[in-house]
């Protein structure tokens, strides 16, 4: 039997004992409830996914291909409308003899939809020839050394141009459509009646589905893309 003063200490011992198992026990508690969650797990894409197969984009590759085979086994140059590109081109046999920048009028950009879907038509034809070419004006004599440059891309003797530069022309094909380039010179016009006539004439037929785009060159391009383009020329138009 123990004393009454052993049996104090004795349970004023277990006392502290169990004190400090309930602090531990309620520190223990929160630091649990503080720990962060464990990151999530996410699946990792499947790497070995196949790539799902255009048919309809390899199709448009397809025709475009071929309508250029076409065109690169006739011996005489044709014209490539490339809107997907930014750039306007003359092709001999499949190789680029020349080219420049398609530039349009800001308010003029937007005619270009029209002009391809009117071009391609309900056939999605991929060329046209050129029908038409028109001089509205020109000016200036230009030196022997442009004309040597431009000969050589239009495949042309140089005596055999005219020495002087277009301000305004227009290129037209079938099913109305028609592309005017313009340059910064002022010049003298072709035929101030013709001229009127030949814009009444599209003024009356703009309404029935006549599309015009307008493009702006520097004089020695206008002057190369005049003097090599004549009817019956290929044009090939790349869109997209």
């Amino acid at each position: 039997m123990f004393s009454n003063r052993r049996r104090r200490r004795l349970l004023s011992c277990w006392g502290r004992v169990v004190a400090v198992a309930m602090l531990l026990t309620a520190a223990g508690l929160g630091c649990h409830r503080d720990e962060p969650d464990p990151p999530a797990v996410t699946s990792k894409p499947d790497q070995k996914s196949k790539t799902v197969w255009d048919r309809s984009s390899a199709q448009a590759e397809y025709l475009m291909l071929q309508a250029e085979l076409t065109l690169a086994k006739i011996d005489k140059p044709y014209l490539v409308l490339d809107f997907k590109g930014k750039k306007l081109k003359l092709k001999l046999r499949g190789a680029v003899v020349w080219t420049c920048p398609l530039q349009f009028p800001s308010d003029n950009s937007g005619g270009v939809t029209d002009f391809v879907d009117r071009f391609r038509g309900d056939d999605n034809r991929l060329a046209r020839q050129v029908i038409d070419k028109y001089l509205f004006a020109s000016s200036g004599q230009i030196s022997d050394t442009i004309l040597a440059i431009v000969g050589r891309a239009v495949s042309v003797a140089p005596e055999m141009l005219q020495r002087v530069l277009p301000e305004r022309f227009q290129l037209r094909w079938d099913a109305g459509l028609i592309l005017e380039v313009r340059t910064d010179i002022s010049g003298k016009p072709t035929s101030k009646f013709q001229n009127a006539i030949v814009e009444i004439s599209q003024a009356l037929y703009r309404p029935f589905g006549e599309t015009t785009i307008v493009l702006k060159l520097k004089p020695e391009d206008a002057l190369t893309l005049y003097r090599a383009t004549s009817v019956g020329m290929p044009t090939l138009i790349i869109a997209s």
